[in-house]
């Protein structure tokens, strides 16, 4: 019967892991997606501000 409690013991262990890196990995991937949205506007700052600058080139 110790055996049994001791294997419990390690799969709720183990569960608790699963959902923390779960939740983790879904912090992580929100966080990409904001960066991805932060890297396009600054990619679309920088394509405005190199078209300004061709202009006042030619």
């Amino acid at each position: 019967m110790d055996e049994l409690t001791k294997l419990e013991e390690r799969i709720d262990k183990l569960v608790s892991l699963i959902r923390e890196l779960r939740q983790k990995v879904e912090d992580l991937e929100e966080n990409n997606g904001r960066l991805q949205n932060t890297k396009q506007e600054v990619k679309k700052r920088v394509d405005g501000l190199i078209e300004k600058v061709d202009n006042l080139l030619i």
